[in-house]
């Protein structure tokens, strides 16, 4: 089985979250292919972080960078967001809306800093107009910390669960 793990990181907890979550797959003889999507502009700071956020409440897109990866080489595309305002972030909403229908199958993660995961799924869903075979939540905080019941353990039922998909 072939996985693209497509995520937005911007403070570095999805990308660690997407490192887990890979290796995990990789033990369990998954082939794992992982891609952070790019920013067209990066918008820096704390007002960049603030104009994300604006979008991300009024469901926009943004540009972001060209996807390197070719979806539909893979069985499967688990999709990694932050979540802002209670939904997907904007880079990762432009990537499920003009990529996501490429997608073979789906798999959503998110991480955030208490609530908002049903909300991003939801996005993500309607966006890639695909059903996901599996979706995790964490809490920021429990990735950061490396929580073995609250963050690695849920990443490795996540990763059986992507690979019983195959």
């Amino acid at each position: 089985m072939k996985v693209l793990m497509v995520y937005y990181s911007r403070t570095g907890v999805t990308r660690k979250a997407t490192d887990k979550i890979a290796e995990l797959l990789r033990e369990a003889g998954v082939e794992v292919k992982a891609e952070e999507i790019g920013e067209a502009k990066r918008r820096g700071g704390f007002r960049g972080w603030l104009g994300w956020i604006r979008d991300a409440t009024r469901r926009r897109t943004a540009p972001i960078e060209p996807v390197e990866a070719d979806l539909t080489a893979y069985d499967l595309v688990a999709v990694g967001t932050p979540v802002w305002a209670w939904s997907a972030s904007t880079p990762v909403r432009t990537f499920c809306d003009s990529h996501g229908g490429k997608a073979k199958q789906v798999a959503f993660y998110c991480t955030m800093g208490g609530s908002g995961d049903k909300g991003a799924f939801k996005a993500m869903e309607e966006l890639c107009g695909k059903t996901p075979v599996a979706t995790l939540a964490l809490i920021e905080r429990h990735v950061r910390k490396d929580d073995e019941e609250k963050f690695l353990a849920k990443a490795k039922e996540f990763a059986v669960k992507i690979a019983a998909a195959g």
